[in-house]
């Protein structure tokens, strides 16, 4: 029965295990995200287990010194973002399970399994002396090993709960900054582990309560210290808002100041001939050849019945003609839409500028946009195609199909990448508030964005 039972506990403290070591990495793509490769995923779930598993004594600077080192390691070549990011939430994860692992192996274990003559417990079964059984303190370690996965599992729980956005992100001082502050309770734990107590020298859990104090203390603020992740990202996400408002709101302008000056202009048109008529001939060619410049006065800026999507149309379709860049335009809108100015013009004049941008990396022949639009049956939706460069020169100005395929944003291949790269953000954050949905694919060669909101009454 002696075999049987020990094999029974191996086997469940390696099931344990495991398990909480699932839980722990899915706690962590909460807050950080993991690489998408196989071998990378594994790599990290072993890292998990390792820590579920590990035994901290206190005084025993061994383990933790050792499996701290491997396990950030490990999070640098499995996880993506900042080296800050990836630091801060490995030591933040990996502190959080030392700190308990400490408490487990120095203190519930004693309590329930207080050790005997020559390093024995004892356990009984059904309450009858005869089935008592002597076992090592290793299986006891293994038995109080168990209480690993409910606290794995309530970790996983409240990360979920405030887990911020996963598309959040911070910048490196916000990561520095936590990372400092993960310093103390860091100090707490590798102190108690290793500075505390002469190694192989008797521990009694009641004579020493203040290091179990202590590893509380710890625990505690690390935990708070994931709260302050979502709470952070929380709040960079409102001044990206607010960026974004900012930065579409004076877009809006620009373009009404543009539409105005297209209108003035065409409104002046019988003044201008006035003068032509009463110019010298030799001034009245130079004159005409200033006007028939100005493409405004070919343009037709009645496109649909929202003069917020006139307004936009006429301005880049006249950029676009200077830039030799055909726009195909259908746009079906009878009346005008029930969105905030700002707010529109940002969706037509970002995704405009998006293809105008693929479109200038062609050639000539190729440079094509094809805009669809059309409002009817509760939906408003635009569709904007345009023909992108194939995989060439540079990788920054590739457009990635894994990328569109997960759904992520394709990035900027402007130079400035710090003050470029916002115009989908924007977009996306628009069609999230207005909870519409946008979709980015590729086909045959051709980036398409498609985007649909509800139509309703703001």
């Amino acid at each position: 029965m002696k075999i049987n039972v020990i094999t029974f506990i191996q086997i469940l403290h390696g099931v344990t295990t495991l398990l909480s070591g699932w839980l722990m990495m899915r706690s962590m793509s909460h807050l950080i995200k993991i690489s998408e490769k196989r071998w990378r995923r594994f790599l990290l779930f072993f890292g998990c287990s390792l820590l579920a598993s590990m035994i901290i004594f206190i005084g025993d600077p061994f383990n933790i010194l050792a499996t701290t080192p491997v396990f950030l390691a490990i999070v640098l070549l499995t996880c993506e973002g900042s080296i800050w990011q990836r630091i801060t939430i490995g030591l933040m994860f990996s502190m959080t399970i030392f700190s308990f692992n400490a408490l487990r192996d120095n203190y519930i274990h004693d309590l329930l399994f207080p050790t005997k003559t020559n390093g024995f417990s004892v356990i009984v079964f059904g309450g009858d002396i005869g089935n008592e059984i002597l076992m090592q303190s290793e299986h006891g370690y293994s038995i109080s090993s168990l209480f690993t996965l409910p606290f794995a599992l309530v970790l996983y729980l409240y990360t979920r709960k405030f887990a911020p956005d996963k598309d959040y992100s911070l910048s490196d001082s916000m990561w520095r900054l936590l990372f400092l502050l993960t310093i103390t309770p860091l100090g707490i734990v590798l102190s108690v582990a290793t500075l505390f107590r002469p190694y192989n020298s008797s521990f009694d859990i009641f004579v020493h309560r203040e290091y179990g104090i202590l590893l509380l203390i710890s625990l505690f603020a690390i935990i708070s210290l994931l709260w302050c992740v979502s709470v952070l990202a929380g709040q960079r996400k409102l001044e990206q808002q607010t960026m974004f408002t900012e930065i579409n709101h004076k877009y809006y302008e620009a373009m009404e100041q543009q539409h105005f000056e297209v209108r003035r202009l065409k409104h002046d048109l019988a003044n201008h001939i006035q003068v032509l008529s009463a110019l010298p001939e030799e001034k009245r060619a130079a004159y005409a050849e200033e006007l028939s410049g100005n493409t405004a006065l070919s343009q037709s800026f009645s496109y649909c019945g929202d003069s917020t999507v006139n307004a936009v149309l006429t301005v880049k379709k006249s950029v676009m003609e200077r830039c030799h860049i055909r726009l195909k335009i259908e746009a079906d809108i009878s009346a005008p839409l029930p969105y905030d100015k700002t707010d529109l013009c940002a969706l037509y004049a970002n995704a405009l500028d998006n293809a105008m941008e693929a479109c200038l990396k062609l050639d000539e022949p190729l440079r094509e946009i094809s805009l669809k639009s059309k409002a009817g049956k509760g939906l408003f939706c635009l569709e904007i195609s345009n023909p992108y460069p194939e995989e060439g020169t540079t990788q920054a100005e590739t457009i990635s199909r894994k990328q569109l395929e997960s759904g992520m944003l394709p990035p900027t291949s402007k130079p400035d990448k710090r003050n470029h790269g916002l115009g989908l953000q924007s977009m996306s954050e628009i069609v999230k508030r207005y909870h519409g949905n946008m979709e980015i694919k590729t086909e045959d060669g051709v980036f398409d964005l498609f985007l649909y909101l509800p139509l309703f009454s703001p």
